[in-house]
């Protein structure tokens, strides 16, 4: 059971409901509502934003922007275009990918009337001012790209969809909340955590991003020791970790993401396999690769809180 829905559901709800009154609102406002307007963006570049924008690439805040209710005219993607954000795929049906340094050329071809970007970094196909050309270009800074909620929440004051993106907060926040009181009484300190088993290598995620974050901060999950042993400045996403660490490992709780056969069989074939407490009492759980577990926003913690919910409160 997926429990997100039924807060979407109430979301819905609400929205549907507030927009009974939207009729009261004057002609004056209306109109002044549907003009371009200037903003400054995380950088200091005015940005000229037009009215109700209908084609956006927005690389890598996919995220932020289905949860708004917009589809973007392309998505985020890696390694020649072949891997994107999978976990979008029902929002993001029919959508054709761009490289992630968005190369000048493809950004013409999708004829953009707006466009966001990632500082510098994300722009690497050319420069601000030749995007800017194309269409208007709003730049975010790397501090607000590490907060999905403040992603979302400028997402929703630049294309005046600021109740939406509240709604998405008070939903994602009464979630955590439900789910946190449900987990605290199935399992109480009961030890957890995540291992990416990749061809023959193991991987972490610190505990203060993607998944990490959802587990560690807003569930407030018990974190396992090779959770609590890494470097306290660690940020990766990918912390590889030894099968030395795998073998003295306490978590009492332990989901696979992205296991390989080879390598899970190999792992169990070793003698400290049966020495994690979550082996020996049946709390193992596989999770798919393409799924949430390594990315950030509000679309991908409410998956990855369901994906926790699925597997120890329902033993799925």
């Amino acid at each position: 059971m997926n429990r997100s829905l039924l807060f979407t559901a109430l979301g819905m709800a609400f929205l549907v409901a507030c927009s009974d009154g939207s009729d009261n609102s004057t002609d004056g406002e209306s109109q002044e509502q549907q003009q371009p307007r200037t903003v400054t963006d995380k950088v200091g570049n005015d940005v000229t934003i037009p009215a109700n924008p209908e084609r956006i690439i927005g690389s890598y805040v996919e995220d932020p922007l289905v949860t708004l209710g917009v589809t973007p005219v392309r998505q985020w993607s890696v390694a020649s275009r072949a891997s994107t954000q999978v976990y979008l795929e029902e929002h993001l049906e029919g959508v054709e990918p761009i490289d992630s340094t968005l190369p000048l050329e493809a950004v013409m071809e999708a004829d953009p009337d707006l466009i966001f970007a990632w500082g510098e970094d994300s722009a690497a196909g050319g420069s601000y001012d030749q995007y800017n050309k194309i269409a208007p270009t709003y730049v975010i800074d790397n501090e607000t790209k590490d907060d999905w909620r403040a992603t979302l929440t400028l997402l929703g004051n630049v294309l005046q969809k600021e109740s939406e993106a509240k709604a998405a907060v008070d939903e994602y926040d009464a979630h955590v909340e439900d789910v946190k009181a449900q987990l605290q009484a199935e399992i109480g300190d009961s030890k957890v955590a995540a291992l990416w088993v990749i061809g023959g290598n193991y991987y972490v995620v610190a505990p203060d991003v993607a998944s990490g974050a959802v587990l560690f901060e807003d569930l407030e999950l018990t974190p396992a020791n090779i959770i609590t042993e890494l470097p306290e400045d660690v940020g990766a996403h990918w912390n590889p970790v030894s099968l030395e660490a795998v073998a003295e490992l306490d978590a009492d709780y332990l989901f696979l993401i992205d296991s390989d056969p080879e390598t899970i069989e190999k792992l169990e074939s070793e003698a400290v396999w049966m020495n994690i407490p979550a082996v020996a009492e049946g709390n193992i759980y596989n999770r798919s690769g393409t799924s949430s577990w390594l990315y950030n926003g509000f679309q991908a913690n409410m998956q990855t809180i369901d994906s926790v919910y699925e597997a120890i409160i329902e033993g799925e």
